[in-house]
């Protein structure tokens, strides 16, 4: 083999070694670059997702899983304040407690609430600007202040309230109520057998989206006061925002829970302040009675020239009805439910008495004792500004572009859980109940 011959073929040989190599190289950064991204992928993009967007504005996976967290997290507090309480002072506390651990145990259910919640607050966003309502960060930062209670010019003062007036809650009868009414009735601010229930729909049930107007800003730490210092309020704010971000908040979004409330509160103000603080209100007593059989009865002894009192006292499952004969005094719309509600403010004539009423209680018997326009009680004016609000927020999300996506259904976390949360506490599954 001659000289070049040999330097050729060693030239060759190099060549494939540095090929080898190259594509050796190749290899393994490929590998390198798929696991990369692949751990990119899930730790930071598929997170970066939309769950949904509101107009040009997106609703991110981590910013729903933290809200999501966020709120389960105030839901075991509120669990955990009410069993304490149970406990504390022998209390039953079941009707509380209950509803939130069947909340809890829905993902799917929390997960559509705080979603509504989410997409409500950028429309809040909006509609404040288009009104030329601003939020500085002064502002914010004032809120988080009182937030933290933490007053630099001192604790305010507490401005006065006014009351609207209310008249009495029984004002002269008529001739014609006189002969319906034989005992003067004892006045109840509601019915104590028919309170607005707050349904948690069951696993078989479909989620259906909620309106939520008002976006919560849970009290997750019970804090102790904070001095009146800056330095005191900002080792206080560092706390707060370790526990907030603990759930996946990041400082940005902990500030717009202070923000979005602000928008909302200012576009509140304005849409309400012309509600008038009268309303159309009726006075109405019932027979709660459980099966259509028993009501048809009730009905066939009314019929007959029966005392509705009377009758109350002796069928109604009301536990009022023996003292007040069923009377439910005066009452505006929003404070009975829808079924109830109908059938009262349909009822046109004294003394008029509907057929039976079905709701989730049992069936109703209504009489109607009286009907006039009234002041509205605190609790009657505020369920008719929260109406007005609603019904605005509901008209102003149909000129809205919101899409929703599915791929939240299968991103809803499922911690914190309850049961550890117990356990961690209290080194059991749940404190005892009364």
């Amino acid at each position: 083999m001659t000289k070049n011959k040999f330097v050729a073929r060693r030239e060759r040989e190099e060549q494939q070694a540095t090929l080898v190599r190259n594509i050796a190289i190749v290899v393994v950064l490929s590998v390198v670059l798929l696991i990369g991204y692949g751990y990119l992928d899930q730790t930071v993009l598929q997170t970066q997702k939309a769950v949904a967007t509101v107009n040009d504005e997106k609703i991110s996976i981590s910013q729903f899983q933290a809200r999501v967290r966020l709120e389960r997290k105030s839901l075991i507090n509120q669990y955990i304040q009410y069993a304490q309480m149970g406990q504390q002072f022998g209390m039953d506390v079941a009707a509380q407690i209950q509803p939130i651990e069947a909340h809890l145990s829905q993902p799917a259910s929390v997960g559509q609430n705080v979603l509504d919640t989410m997409t409500n607050e950028l429309v809040y966003k909006e509609e404040a600007i288009k009104r030329g309502i601003t939020v500085s960060e002064e502002d914010i930062e004032k809120e988080l202040e009182a937030f933290l209670g933490y007053f630099p010019d001192g604790t305010p003062t507490a401005a006065p309230t006014t009351e609207p007036f209310v008249a009495e809650e029984y004002p002269t009868l008529t001739d014609e109520q006189m002969e319906i009414v034989t005992v003067t009735p004892i006045p109840t601010e509601a019915p104590t057998s028919t309170p607005e229930p707050t349904a948690v729909p069951t696993e078989e049930e479909e989620v259906e989206p909620t309106s939520e107007a008002i976006p919560t800003v849970p009290p997750i730490p019970t804090l102790t006061a904070t001095p009146y210092t800056a330095e005191g309020y900002a080792a206080e704010y560092q706390e707060i925002l370790t526990l907030y971000t603990e759930t996946g908040l990041t400082e940005e979004d902990f500030r717009f829970l202070f923000e979005s409330q602000l928008y909302y509160e200012a576009l509140y103000e304005i849409l309400t302040e012309d509600v008038e603080n009268t309303g159309e209100e009726v006075w109405a007593r019932h027979i709660l009675v459980p099966d259509a059989v028993t009501a048809a009865l009730v009905l066939e002894r009314l019929g007959s020239g029966e005392d509705f009192g009377t009758l109350a006292v002796e069928f109604s499952a009301d536990p009022s009805a023996a003292s007040n004969q069923g009377d439910l005094g005066w009452f505006s719309r929003g404070a009975m439910v829808p079924e109830f509600e109908e059938a009262a403010f349909t009822l046109e004539e004294i003394g008029e008495v509907s057929e039976a009423i079905e709701s989730q209680f049992g069936f109703h018997i209504i009489q109607l004792l009286g009907r006039e326009e009234r002041p509205l009680d605190a609790n009657a004016l505020q369920r008719a500004k929260d109406l007005i609000f609603q019904e605005w927020l509901l008209e102003t999300k149909e000129s809205y572009t919101i899409a929703i996506f599915d791929i939240w259904q299968t991103n809803v976390p499922t911690d914190p859980d309850l049961e550890e949360t117990l356990t961690e506490l209290f080194g059991a599954p749940q404190p005892a109940a009364q």
